[in-house]
């Protein structure tokens, strides 16, 4: 997987930063701007990835990647955590009208905004929320194989914990412009492809799941 790659860019990607530079420019910095409900759906993906973090100093700090940022929801949720004191966050999207709102809303010195569809620099977590489930009626078997080329990439530039949520096939509604994720599929490539110990996260059943995944040396 290439940052040029025009599978990527072109085919499954660039009608999905279409939609999303629209929404932002519709709705501002709000849920719906980035295909989330309400702000406490939001919030619980968030809450449930921070649990994470005990798994670093929040004293000597660690960098946080969260890939498909928007305007910056995960940020404002985290920053006036007191593990997240110390912390550097990095906010990747690819839309750059969503970047824009990020940085108008969230000028903080800890905030880095990359416009990106893959992790460019290393961290000690990297995040996932909801970046997955909008693939505009792309051909489901192209857009699994490029999450699962995406997750193996976030996990090269990952030193502690990869968290990613996905909408589940088990959900029972379903939108056509919205990808389902089987859980036990991904459970297993996780396993597979990555040298970690891999959680399942039923919390948020049967319409969505979350998978951890922690390198052995920080259990």
């Amino acid at each position: 997987m290439s940052d040029g790659d025009p599978i990527y860019d072109k085919t499954l990607l660039e009608p999905v930063r279409r939609t999303f530079s629209l929404a932002v420019k519709k709705y501002g910095a709000k849920p719906k701007a980035v295909a989330w409900s309400d702000k406490v759906r939001q919030f619980r993906r968030f809450q449930i990835f921070a649990g994470l973090f005990a798994l670093a100093s929040p004293r000597t700090g660690f960098v946080v990647n969260d890939l498909g940022c928007g305007y910056g929801a995960m940020f404002a949720a985290y920053k006036g955590l007191p593990e997240f004191k110390n912390a550097k966050y990095i906010g990747y999207d690819i839309s750059p009208d969503m970047l824009m709102e990020a940085k108008k809303q969230l000028p903080d010195p800890r905030a880095t905004w990359i416009q990106s569809h893959i992790a460019t620099v290393e961290a000690d977590f990297t995040f996932v929320s909801g970046t997955y489930n909008l693939n505009m009626e792309a051909d489901e078997d192209l857009w699994r194989i490029y999450v699962e080329d995406n997750l193996r990439q976030l996990w090269s530039k990952t030193r502690v914990a990869l968290g990613f949520n996905m909408l589940s096939i088990h959900s029972p509604k379903r939108q056509k412009t919205l990808y389902y994720g089987d859980p036990e599929n991904f459970f297993d490539f996780c396993s597979e492809e990555m040298n970690g110990r891999v959680h399942l996260v039923n919390r948020l059943e049967p319409a969505e799941f979350v998978i951890f995944v922690i390198r052995q040396n920080n259990l």
